[in-house]
């Protein structure tokens, strides 16, 4: 009897470790799960999740963002601001997918950016929404989609994502652009940590914001890009 009263204590353990009940910011009950996924408790809250509103406004890059890195593997690219924003190319093999990486000049307290791309075929928008918050959940402890909408920037039709999670024991908020074409997509996501995000928001916005349709880079040259070159002097 003994026995069977602690295998029993140990399924019910089990149970909770790997299905335990959280609610949201915003109210919303969700379960989760041991794997790092979750799912909503009421099935009227998925809607909230799926839903991607239209952007009317039309966003164009800002005029100091001179500078245009572009993708090795897409037709895209990103204008930027090089006084402010310093890029590398990214040889971090945790990020597979990060072409490069941005920290701004005057740090402000962390905030990056990252440009990925990855080369799969993807019907709509809809299912790349679903990929990349599929991933983005399997790596965090906590979860919160903020912004989903469709936006027009530079003439492209983009993903505009905004989400607050928590990994470590530490809040991040990002917001990024999402591009997709036939061979695959592109996105441009800045982020900081979440008591910082409001506060450096525009300069995050201002950045996502140069996101453009490029000829692909050619060749596998090392990018370390810090400021721009000094104006060249007549003889």
């Amino acid at each position: 009897m003994k026995k069977t009263t602690i295998l029993i204590t140990l399924l019910l353990n089990t149970l909770v470790i790997s299905q335990t009940k959280a609610v949201t910011e915003n109210g919303k009950e969700v379960v989760l799960f041991e794997n790092g996924t979750w799912k909503f408790v009421n099935e009227s809250d998925v809607k909230s999740l799926e839903t991607i509103i239209t952007n009317e406004t039309i966003f164009e890059k800002s005029r100091d963002a001179t500078f245009l890195i572009k993708s090795k593997k897409i037709d895209a690219g990103l204008y930027f601001n090089p006084i402010k924003w310093k890029i590398a190319t990214n040889t971090n093999k945790a990020l597979p997918y990060s072409e490069y990486i941005f920290t701004h000049q005057n740090n402000l307290n962390n905030v990056m950016a990252l440009m990925s791309t990855e080369n799969i075929p993807i019907s709509t928008f809809r299912n790349l929404k679903e990929l990349i918050l599929s991933n983005i959940q399997k790596n965090a402890d906590y979860f919160r989609l903020k912004d989903s909408e469709y936006r027009t920037v530079n003439g492209l039709k983009v993903l505009y994502l905004r989400y607050a999670l928590n990994t470590k024991g530490i809040d991040f908020e990002y917001a990024g652009y999402y591009y997709m074409n036939d061979e695959g997509y592109t996105g441009v996501i800045g982020f900081t940590s979440q008591r910082d995000f409001e506060k450096y928001l525009p300069e995050i916005l201002k950045l996502i914001n140069g996101i453009s349709k490029a000829e692909r880079q050619e060749g596998n040259e090392s990018l370390q890009y810090t400021s721009p070159p000094p104006p060249m002097r007549g003889k």
